[in-house]
């Protein structure tokens, strides 16, 4: 999707990479806690966790530093280009260094290699007895979450609480550049600093 932005001819292009990228994107952040249960014990989860958070938020607060710098000497599409092309090895290593965490796929992987070294049929998992069909997939992961958003109202509230804490944090880290920019005359680089 970077490369996309970075390539787009048009701002229609370039507004339907943003949405894809923000679509994607914010499944690795909600799915952090998830992976990091089934990775570590929950005395251990604690160190990996606040890692996480400090990385994330520090990416957050480092993004407009450098970018502000890359606009300024090579333009605004370079931006969206090295962050693509610094995805790509981070990419490599996700596809092939990670294993899966989730339990149910590492029984299933299990049960079938147990079913090729034995011959023997009865070695199942048992969510391989009990596989939903896709239409009950796409229920329980788009469906269900909607009516729970409309007809819980600590799941609509805290889900609007989330969005307001973005939104204003987004705010306040847009306006700096703009700030310092604007009433100090920085270059564009350096309003990004503070």
């Amino acid at each position: 999707c970077f490369i996309g932005i970075a390539l787009g001819k048009n701002m229609a292009t370039i507004i339907c990479m943003r949405m894809v990228l923000g679509l994607f994107g914010c499944i690795g952040t909600i799915l952090v806690g998830g992976t990091f249960d089934d990775m570590f014990i929950p005395e251990e989860r604690s160190h990996p966790m606040s890692l996480w958070c400090y990385i994330a938020i520090l990416g957050t607060v480092s993004a407009p530093i450098y970018a502000g710098f890359i606009d300024q000497s090579i333009g605004w599409r370079w931006i969206e280009g090295i962050q693509g092309l610094s995805n790509i090895p981070l990419l490599i290593v996700c596809v092939f260094g990670l294993a899966e965490t989730r339990g149910s796929v590492t029984l299933q992987k299990r049960a079938k290699a147990l079913r090729a070294d034995t011959g023997d049929e009865r070695w199942v998992a048992k969510e391989e007895l009990e596989s939903p069909g896709i239409k009950e997939l796409l229920y329980n992961s788009s469906v269900k979450a909607w009516i729970m958003l409309i007809s819980e109202p600590v799941v609509f509230f805290f889900g609007l609480w989330i969005a307001f804490a973005w939104f204003i944090t987004f705010l306040f880290l847009s306006v700096i550049g703009i700030t310092f920019s604007e009433k100090k005359h920085w270059g564009e680089g350096v309003a990004g600093l503070p």
